[in-house]
């Protein structure tokens, strides 16, 4: 992409989006804890980003790959979410939402990510 820096008109970047199911197993990059059910957090909705349960949350800026930090608070209040016992200074979960390039199942849902592409995603799965 070139830029023509004399022109006062901004360039215009199209947000990355990959597809994901909130309730596919998901690990702690820190303590290595799993949940087969999916993040216990997205059982609740999101008071930071007003997702609703079951869905990823919706930060305008993208970034949505990871839950917000009031749901986290939420799911431990419920005791359905522990504190991190990896290397972590606020004692959250480094939970990831798993990411596919291709939607193959209908019940997966649409996530604006922050970051660009990556060259390898993670499609070797049963469908």
């Amino acid at each position: 992409m070139t830029y023509d820096l004399f022109s006062r008109r901004m360039p215009t970047f199209s947000t990355p989006v990959r597809w994901s199911c909130t309730s596919e197993s998901v690990t702690c990059r820190r303590c290595h804890h799993e949940w087969d059910d999916g993040d216990p957090a997205y059982r609740f909705a999101c008071p930071d980003c007003s997702a609703t349960p079951g869905n990823p949350c919706q930060r305008s800026a993208g970034g949505n790959e990871r839950v917000c930090p009031g749901r986290d608070r939420v799911a431990q209040a419920a005791k359905l979410l522990g504190p991190c016992e990896g290397l972590s200074w606020d004692g959250r979960h480094d939970k990831p939402l798993p990411l596919r390039a291709s939607r193959t199942n209908p019940a997966w849902q649409l996530v604006r990510t922050g970051s660009p592409a990556t060259r390898v995603f993670n499609d070797r799965h049963p469908s």
